[in-house]
Parts: C-alpha cells; sequence; structure tokens
C-alpha cells in the first residue's frame, strides 16, 4: 500500500506567506501542551520532526520510521521513499491501520511534473502515522524503514502532534 495523496500547495501558499523557520535555535519555547503549530519541518537524515509557532521551536520528536528507501525524495508511486520539499497538511483522521494519520498534500504540481516525465504515476496517500500498535507495533518499532514513504512516529507523539497541527499548517521535508 502507497503513502501519498493529491494535494497542491499552490491554493495555500496564495492564502498566507510562508516563513520558514531558521535552521538553528537554541531552545524551544514553553507553549501550553494544547497550542497549535504554524510550521513543521523534518529533517529525515536525522530522523528530527519538529513544531514550530511564529519562527520559534515549539517541540522535537523521534521519526522512529520512513520509507524502505530512505534517501532521496519521492519520484514516484512505488518507490518507498518519503517526499521531500515544501506541502502542507491537507487532511487529518482517525486510522484503523496507524492510530492517527496526518495526510501530506504530496503531489504537488512539481512532483507530478516529474512522474509524467517518467511515465509513471506519481501515487498518493503519504502522511504522519503512528505505529500499529499490539505486537505488530511492537516489532514495527525495531524496523527504521517500515513505512511505504510515510513518516512513522511514536504513538504518544502522534498523538501530540495531531492535538497541535491543524489541516493547512505547511511541512518542509528536507532531507
Amino acid at each position: 500500500m502507497s503513502c501519498a495523496q493529491q494535494g497542491n500547495i499552490t491554493a495555500y501558499s496564495q492564502a498566507a506567506a510562508l516563513v520558514i523557520p531558521p535552521e538553528r535555535v537554541t531552545l524551544p519555547v514553553a507553549l501550553p501542551p494544547d497550542s497549535t503549530v504554524d510550521f513543521i519541518v523534518v529533517q529525515k537524515q536525522q530522523r528530527l520532526f519538529t513544531l514550530w509557532n511564529h519562527g520559534q521551536l515549539v517541540k522535537t520528536y523521534p521519526i522512529i520510521a520512513t520509507g524502505a528507501n530512505p534517501v532521496g525524495k519521492k519520484l514516484y508511486e512505488g518507490d518507498e521513499r518519503t517526499p521531500e520539499g515544501q506541502y502542507y497538511i491537507n487532511d487529518k483522521h482517525v486510522s484503523q491501520r496507524f492510530q492517527k494519520f496526518l495526510e501530506i498534500s504530496y503531489p504537488n504540481e512539481n512532483d507530478k511534473a516529474i512522474a509524467k516525465k517518467m511515465h509513471v504515476p506519481a501515487g498518493g496517500n503519504v502522511g504522519i502515522h503512528g505505529d500499529a500498535g499490539g505486537v505488530s507495533g511492537f516489532f514495527q518499532r525495531f524496523d527504521k524503514t517500515w513505512t511505504d514513504g510515510c513518516l512513522a512516529m511514536r504513538n504518544a507523539d502522534i498523538e501530540d502532534i495531531y492535538a497541535r497541527v491543524a489541516v493547512g499548517t505547511p511541512i518542509l521535508i528536507k532531507p
């Protein structure tokens, strides 16, 4: 099963100017536990997922798993890679397979154009989610590349992220 869904950041970008948080921030700001955030930054290689509010780091989480082919940006459906670039959260829902699911707006127009040039489908249904829970989830936590391109988080972390992130929140996924 693939992990990507169609989406387009153009509409969101036109509605609000995007401000990318700085590369280095020393300390997280203290916000109430139920505060929402206005930006997400993912660093795939470092396996870091960070939440930001008004240019200030709010919270950092470890990423427990990415796609089975973690280096490089997602090019087409089935390549087992996690996308790289600027997207937004275009849906969020409870998931029977992964607890909670925040859908990323992959593929954007650029992703579709790349896949079209390669004569392959871009894919869909990429998101941020927890593990399967129970015994299956226990074993998933030992495999750092078990998703089909999604970002898997600890279940406690996905609960916190889900509460803080609204549909429309921009996400920057770095290599």
